[in-house]
């Protein structure tokens, strides 16, 4: 009797032991909702970096974390037209890294076709309250961009078009607005700037998308970049990640070239803007996709360009751990 009633607590332990057990190796719940966008939206909130301040405190210059100023007097900003006073918050995102540039969903494309080498770019928001200023301002902002070659002494500025598509599906620099920019008294045509004491310092007129760039390698010979991914079906994603879900980059070594790859190409194919990518240059192919909770990574290093290239990337299923971990080795 004794025995048996051993041997059936035994039996219970060991199935209780296993319940545990298997509680314990239970994978988190997916999380259906979660998608590129979310992505995008929780990297924004990282690198957003936020200065309160007090129009009583004005003028003052902030520097951010890699090296922008920004100088910003009393009376620069209105809401409704009105001149705000008292406490606001300055919301800044500073591109100065090819991680940091895929994060915020952007790219160093030009809109008519061309890829840009950036000297960084910034976003920049004020907000009274939960209430946005006024995009376009009553004094200009000073910005300051740290001169990156500093055998090179004039940059170009740029313009964010988030609005490229009426959908928001692409994003790319253009051409600045005439309310944008105030040339510098030294600098050439309007959106030229020359390098002051390492920086390249220029007015801003309203908020927003500013770059600091260059053609990247004008004068090299270019072709088209073809991309073929295969393990994942492609829903190629937009600004953000507002729809779809699918990003493809193309970081070029040495430079501060972080390329977004948005154009279809035949199913799961995309392409780099026609004629756009230098022959020659090499840089690290990076594709990942983000849907109802589920994670997938493509990476090939060391890809060089050649005339009409066609990579093919496997898209692996994987972590968001994994995906951040892809994005933050382009800095190396």
């Amino acid at each position: 009797m004794k025995k048996n009633f051993f041997l059936a607590f035994l039996a219970a332990s060991m199935f209780f032991a296993s319940c545990k057990n298997d509680d314990n190796n239970v994978p988190d719940p997916v999380d259906k909702n979660y998608n590129v966008k979310e992505f995008f939206s929780n990297s924004a909130e990282q690198l957003l970096q936020t200065f309160p301040l007090n129009t009583a405190e004005l003028p003052k210059t902030l520097t951010l974390e890699d090296g922008v100023k920004i100088t910003v007097d009393d009376g620069t900003f209105a809401i409704g037209g009105t001149p705000i006073t008292g406490s606001f918050t300055l919301e800044v995102i500073e591109c100065r890294k090819p991680s940091k540039i895929v994060y915020s969903g952007a790219n160093t494309n030009l809109i008519n076709g061309e890829i840009l080498k950036s000297d960084g770019f910034i976003f920049i928001n004020a907000k009274q309250g939960e209430t946005n200023v006024d995009k376009n301002m009553l004094k200009n902002i000073i910005v300051e961009m740290p001169q990156v070659d500093l055998d090179r002494d004039w940059t170009l500025i740029w313009e964010g078009a988030d609005t490229a598509g009426a959908d928001r599906n692409k994003f790319a620099w253009t051409d600045l607005s005439d309310d944008a920019v105030v040339p510098d008294e030294i600098g050439g045509q309007i959106g030229e700037i020359i390098a002051t004491d390492g920086y390249f310092p220029f007015k801003l007129g309203k908020l927003g998308w500013f770059n600091c760039d260059i053609y990247w390698d004008y004068s090299y010979s270019k072709t088209t970049l073809f991309v073929t991914l295969t393990g994942n079906p492609v829903n190629l994603a937009s600004f953000q990640g507002e729809t779809g879900s699918t990003c493809v980059f193309f970081h070029g070594y040495g430079d501060l070239v972080v390329a977004s790859l948005y154009t279809p190409n035949g199913e799961n194919g995309v392409k780099s803007y026609d004629d756009s990518m230098p022959l020659g240059k090499t840089g690290t192919l990076l594709a990942f996709t983000i849907k109802e909770g589920e994670f997938y990574l493509a990476k090939q290093e060391d890809v060089t360009i050649t005339a009409n290239l066609n990579v093919t990337l496997d898209m692996v299923k994987t972590t968001e751990q994994a995906i951040q971990d892809a994005i933050d080795a382009l800095d190396n």
